[in-house]
């Protein structure tokens, strides 16, 4: 009897430490974001526009997530010049109560984003508490949907104000990280 009971506590306790860490045990498919692209490789090259004054520190916060966390590595090109720079950094007044967005500019392909737009609505991203943290949440959040990654509700893919300090909501969960690795 005790090794019967002994069988099925360790599989309870497996999924209740899954459940505690951030793991999940349906999956997410990939890619999962509005038009089920992928960036075009594992480098992620970046820029910041010129109108992107408020907070610059945001977008090198969300690509050093990326480039600290997964397979990908990014590089700041420095002024936006050119075409061929994957993500794009524009500060703008979104409509409604729009934080940010993410959008793909230029395809080589179905299914793959040579280069992507994200914009943030600082004025929206700063109604309420924890300024700072909303801003870094949102801009790795964007920067998730450049490649390939759609919302959750464990990690920096949940969608509306951060719901805490909390880092988890500014990273993305084992989970994404899988398949980030696994693609990139």
């Amino acid at each position: 009897m005790a090794t019967n009971r002994r069988r099925y506590l360790v599989p309870a306790a497996v999924a209740a430490a899954l459940v505690l860490l951030g793991g999940t045990a349906s999956a997410n498919p990939f890619p999962n974001n509005y038009d089920s692209a992928v960036a075009d490789s594992s480098l992620h090259t970046f820029c910041t526009t010129s109108g992107f004054t408020t907070d610059p520190t945001v977008a090198t916060y969300a690509m050093d997530t990326l480039d600290n966390t997964t397979d990908l590595t990014d590089s700041n090109i420095g002024s936006c010049n050119s075409v061929t720079i994957d993500v794009w950094w524009w500060q703008e007044d979104l409509p409604g109560t729009l934080r940010g967005e993410r959008s793909c500019f230029a395809h080589s392909s179905p299914g793959v984003c040579d280069s992507s737009d994200v914009k943030l609505d600082f004025a929206q991203l700063d109604i309420g508490d924890n300024d700072w943290y909303d801003r870094r949440k949102t801009s790795v959040h964007e920067l998730g949907h450049s490649i390939g990654l759609g919302h959750d509700t464990i990690s920096a893919m949940i969608s509306g104000e951060v719901p805490s300090t909390a880092l988890q909501w500014r990273t993305y969960s084992a989970h994404d990280l899988g398949h980030i690795n696994a693609h990139y």
